[in-house]
């Protein structure tokens, strides 16, 4: 398994892990309040997401490094330049239809609370699908 095909693994659970710590403290949000509690609510999960994704991500990355050092400073070849242009492409051709499915779900009454949640989900979803599009190419030998 190549230096970057690790980085895209620990990358990937580092963000899936973050998503849940955000989705278990919104949930735990919406069970007492509703759905129509105030976004500022949002902000503790914001914060725990935020703070644990890039705890993660520096502590994986670092421990991949250490591994192979050779590999952590070889620059990026065309084939690494391919699959990360490979892997945004997939990833951010989703955010176009996620935002207007989140304009349509404002024009059928969803509330502020709602719309901030499906657009930190919205780009949640959307680093994971690049890092697990990076990871999975890596793996195929793309």
């Amino acid at each position: 398994m190549s230096f970057r095909e690790k980085v895209a693994w620990v990358l990937l659970a580092a963000v899936l892990m973050g998503l849940a710590v955000y989705l278990y403290v919104v949930l735990g949000i919406a069970s007492v309040s509703g759905w129509d509690a105030p976004v500022w609510a949002i902000v503790p999960g914001l914060i725990a997401m935020g703070l644990l994704t890039a705890i993660l991500a520096a502590i994986g990355a670092a421990v991949t490094a250490t591994r192979s050092r050779e590999d952590a400073h070889a620059p990026a070849d065309e084939r690494d330049r391919s699959i990360a242009r490979l892997a945004a492409a997939r990833s951010y051709s989703m955010i176009v239809p996620g935002l207007a499915g989140i304009v349509t779900a404002m024009l059928l009454g969803a509330t502020l609370f709602q719309v901030a949640n499906l657009l930190v989900a919205l780009f949640l979803a959307s680093e994971a699908i690049r890092y697990a599009s990076e990871a999975i190419a890596y793996r195929r030998g793309l």
